[in-house]
C-alpha cells in the first residue's frame, strides 16, 4: 500500500496487525458504499495466486485514506457508476466497485470491461478488465467475489472441493480452476489474442483480484486450517443450521445481511437489530435457503459485527 495511508499498512505486512483490525477501521465511513469499497481496498484475497498474478500491487497507492474520506463526504461519483442491478447482484455490485476502484484510483489511460470474446458466434469467454497504465504495461483483471461453506467436519483435512456455495450450484475447486485455467488465460487463445488485440490492448500481464469469505461448522469454525492455495490470512466465519441457533448466544444482536451488504462490516442502530429469539422466530418460520447474518455487540454507540455465519436449513444438502 501507499507509504501515505493512514493505516501505514500494505498488504504484504498485513501479520503486523490483524484483518479484523483493518477491516474495523472502515466503520469511520458514514457511507455503507464507501465501507464497502473499504472493505475491498482491505480485504484479503481469499485464494493464493502466484506472485505474478496477484493483484496487490493495485493498492499501492498513496492516499487511498484521504481520497476515501472526500468519496465519504460526496459519494455521488460512485454511487453514479453502479448499475441498476448492483441493487440485487452482488456480483454486479463487486464489479462496479471495481471499476469505479481502478478508473478512479489507478487512473489508467484506457480502461475496458466487460468484453466478450467470441469464435464463430459463439462466446467463448469474456475479459472482466482490459486497461493500459501510465507506464504504457497492458493488464487484464479477473475479479470475483466468492461465498463457499465448508461441508466437512475434518478441520485438519478439509479439501477444496468440500466448500460449496451457498445456493449449492457452485464449488471452490471448479471456480479456482476456470479462474486460473481459463479466465486468466483468455488472451492466450487464438479469440481472445484477437479480441485483445483489436482494442490494442493485449495483455503484458495478468491479476486476479479475488475477495470473499469461507465458513466453517459453528462448533469450531476457527480452528480449521483449508488447504493451499487458500490463503491461510483469508476471512472466515461460521456456517449453523436453523434448529442449532441457540448455540449463537443471547448475549449478541443480530442483522440479516440481504445483498449487496455481504462486503464490509455491519453497522447498525438498534432499531435494525434481532434478538437471538428473534432471529429464531424468523428462521424457524421462513428458512428455505441459507441466510447470512452478524452477531453484533455494541461500542462506540452503535452495534458493530463481531463475526458472520450463515444459517441454513436444517435439510440443507450438502452434496453436489
Amino acid at each position: 500500500m501507499g507509504k501515505n495511508r493512514s493505516h501505514n499498512i500494505g498488504h504484504s505486512a498485513k501479520g503486523s496487525i490483524s484483518k479484523s483490525t483493518i477491516l474495523e477501521s472502515g466503520s469511520v465511513y458514514q457511507q455503507e458504499v464507501i465501507r464497502d469499497l473499504h472493505w475491498l481496498i482491505y480485504s484479503p484475497s481469499l485464494m493464493t495466486p502466484p506472485d505474478n498474478e496477484s493483484s496487490d500491487w493495485l493498492f499501492n497507492i498513496p492516499e487511498i485514506d484521504s481520497h476515501l474520506a472526500r468519496l465519504d463526504q460526496n459519494p455521488q461519483p460512485l454511487i453514479d457508476e453502479l448499475r441498476q442491478q448492483a441493487q440485487f447482484r452482488l456480483g454486479y455490485y463487486f464489479e462496479d466497485l471495481v471499476r469505479f476502484y481502478i478508473k478512479t484510483f489507478t487512473q489508467p489511460i484506457e480502461l475496458k470491461y466487460n468484453i466478450q470474446v467470441s469464435r464463430e458466434k459463439a462466446t467463448v469467454g469474456e475479459y472482466d478488465f482490459l486497461m493500459a497504465l501510465q507506464n504504457s504495461i497492458n493488464v487484464h483483471i479477473e475479479a470475483a467475489v466468492k461465498f463457499y461453506l465448508c461441508t466437512t467436519t475434518d478441520v485438519n483435512h478439509c479439501n477444496l472441493k468440500d466448500f460449496i456455495g451457498p445456493n449449492r450450484s457452485d464449488r471452490l475447486d471448479r471456480k479456482w480452476q476456470r479462474l486460473t485455467e481459463h479466465q486468466l488465460q483468455l488472451s492466450k487463445t487464438d479469440a481472445g489474442k484477437t479480441q485483445a488485440m483489436e482494442l490494442g490492448l493485449l495483455p503484458d500481464r495478468h491479476s486476479l483480484l479475488l475477495r470473499g469469505y469461507l465458513f466453517y461448522p459453528f462448533a469450531q469454525w476457527q480452528a480449521y486450517n483449508p488447504p493451499a492455495p487458500v490463503n491461510p490470512d483469508h476471512l472466515k466465519g461460521w456456517w449453523i443450521r436453523a434448529s442449532e441457533t441457540d448455540a449463537l448466544g443471547d448475549h449478541y444482536q443480530y442483522i440479516v445481511l440481504m445483498k449487496p451488504r455481504w462486503l464490509a462490516l455491519a453497522r447498525c442502530c438498534f432499531q435494525e437489530t434481532l434478538s437471538r429469539a428473534e432471529l429464531a422466530e424468523i428462521t424457524d418460520r421462513s428458512i428455505t435457503t441459507p441466510m447470512l447474518i452478524a452477531r453484533l455487540v455494541f461500542k462506540e454507540s452503535r452495534w458493530h459485527e463481531a463475526d458472520r455465519g450463515f444459517i441454513v436449513p436444517d435439510n440443507w444438502n450438502l452434496q453436489i
